[in-house]
Parts: C-alpha cells; structure tokens; sequence
C-alpha cells in the first residue's frame, strides 16, 4: 500500500488536523479547517516544535513530504497557505474580486 508511512520518512501535518467525521469534514460538505473536533499542534495539544509528536486521526493528516520539497519550504505551506487558499478557492469571494478586475483591466 503506498499510503504506508515508516519511521524516518519526511512527512507534513496541517496547522489544523481535522477529524475526518463531523459535518464539516463530511464529503457533502468537505470543509476540514472548520472541523468540530479540530486539534492544533502547539495550541490544543503539545508538540509543534517537538521532534516526535503524536498526530491525531493520522491517518487523515499525516501526508508525506515530497524529496524535492525543503523543511523550510513545507513550513510556507502552513497556515499562510491554508488561510490563502481558503480565502480564494472556498469561499471565492477574493477569487470572483480578482477575475472581475483582470476582467476591466484588460477591456480597458
């Protein structure tokens, strides 16, 4: 199975690990970063600047870190990307805000 992860490899964890059954996390809704059952490494729980750390529903939010992808860069990818993404793809307002103004500024 290739979703098998082994001791040693480089993996990444979301700023919010989500539970995977609760209404938001459901695949109607599919909204993980508003899960009910929510936990945050370092701020629920310890262990966001431990080098070992038990990650809850792992299985869910453990993903593995690609070789060409640096410690550092994956670190960009918390929740600045997370809160950038959410901003712009879900809830779409800043996205539509965007293409109505490449829209005018390319007529004009």
């Amino acid at each position: 199975d290739s979703n098998i992860l082994h001791v040693g490899d480089r993996v990444v964890v979301p700023f919010i690990l989500s539970c995977g059954q609760c209404h938001y996390c459901s695949a109607n809704v599919q909204r993980p970063t508003v899960c009910q059952r929510q936990q945050q490494p370092g701020f629920t729980y310890w262990g966001s600047f431990a080098e070992y750390v038990a990650v809850p529903w792992a299985s869910r939010n453990v993903c593995p870190l690609p070789n060409k992808v640096t410690f550092i860069q994956a670190a960009a990818l918390g929740c600045r990307f997370t809160t950038a993404y959410r901003a712009i793809v879900q809830q779409g307002k800043l996205g539509e805000l965007l293409i109505a103004a490449t829209r005018t500024t390319t007529t004009t």
